[in-house]
């Protein structure tokens, strides 16, 4: 498969994984600040999702104040946010559109026809109107796209670049959403351990494996370890494990390549580990050093199939960061 085929594949699915988990941070939120007590401010519900998203950066910037900014539009259609939902989908489209040859038919229709949709005046009138209905529809676009990709296409290396890219983006979101009960290991009072649930379509599934009180410990321990919720982050290090084994043509338990080493080593740490790995460093500190080695399973990735191997083994640290940057470049400007 060529390089740039399973880059658009990766970066399609991660992309549509993004637009979804955002759309059920919004609808989640707007749904609790309707429970808004008197004297609480409606900003209070929205700075743990900014500031763990880093969409409070982009607010700084442009000297925005929460209190008079509509936030929930911000993330789902602002174009001057890079990373809106509406900004998701359009660079989703543009990756299909490159690689259109690889989808079924079905699969680019669809994308085709919510992309076309988040850009029209139609979806301004019905944010106005009703956002928790085009959060809804998103949701159910992007569960539309993951069955016929399950349904419509052969497996074989670029069904295995759709699903690394969908199970990376699950993992960092999932864990990115966790960290809304603390930031910087305070808690939030603003955020619910049902809300963050709700957030990860873990609710339902949560309530089944625990019975009892909801606790910060519980809920951690189910995103971050359960072996069974296919939303929590040692089930997508797994699945991600699988599809790099499957492209490699490697047994499980060995490695051919960097990024192989160390998928496989986070699915070791998180199949042995438990509430006293958090316990040692915090929640918070725990989940950051989580996503910094997310990332750089995303890199060893690009660096792996999508640079030629000659190309990283002789570039130094600079032109690397050059290169990253590139290929960020490349990604926004597909807008």
């Amino acid at each position: 498969m060529l390089s740039r085929v399973a880059d658009a594949l990766y970066w399609m699915s991660r992309y549509i994984e993004r637009a979804e988990y955002l759309a059920r941070l919004v609808d989640v939120n707007m749904q609790s600040i309707l429970d808004l007590q008197a004297g609480e401010k409606e900003s209070e519900y929205w700075k743990p999702l900014l500031y763990t998203f880093a969409e409070g950066d982009l607010i700084s910037e442009a000297r925005a104040d929460l209190d008079t900014l509509d936030v929930g539009y911000f993330i789902a259609l602002a174009k001057e946010n890079p990373g809106s939902i509406r900004q998701c989908i359009a660079l989703a489209r543009e990756n299909a559109r490159s690689i259109r040859d690889q989808l079924s038919e079905g699969i680019f229709v669809e994308l085709n026809s919510i992309s076309l949709f988040l850009q029209s005046d139609e979806a301004e009138r019905l944010w106005h109107r009703a956002p928790e209905e085009l959060c809804r529809r998103v949701i159910r676009f992007s569960l539309v796209f993951q069955g016929l990709c399950d349904s419509t296409l052969p497996r074989n290396e670029g069904s295995h670049f759709i699903q690394m890219g969908k199970n990376l983006e699950r993992a960092d979101k999932t864990s990115r959403i966790l960290d809304m009960l603390t930031y910087g290991d305070i808690e939030m009072p603003s955020v619910s351990h049902a809300n963050v649930l709700r957030s990860c379509s873990a609710l339902a599934a949560y309530r089944y494996e625990f019975r009892g009180r909801v606790s910060t410990d519980s809920v951690a321990l189910f995103l971050l370890f359960s072996s069974r919720f296919p939303r929590s982050v040692r089930f997508c290090a797994e699945a991600i494990n699988t599809s790099l084994h499957a492209i490699s043509g490697h047994a499980h338990g060995h490695y051919s390549n960097e990024v192989e080493r160390i998928t496989g080593s986070l699915q070791g740490e998180l199949s042995f580990s438990g509430l006293e790995a958090i316990q040692q460093t915090g929640l918070h500190d725990y989940i950051d050093r989580l996503q910094s080695r997310l990332n750089e399973i995303g890199q060893k990735l690009f660096e792996t199939y999508i640079l030629l191997p000659s190309a990283v083994k002789d570039v130094t640290v600079s032109q690397r960061e050059r290169a990253e940057f590139f290929q960020y470049q490349q990604q926004q400007q597909q807008q």
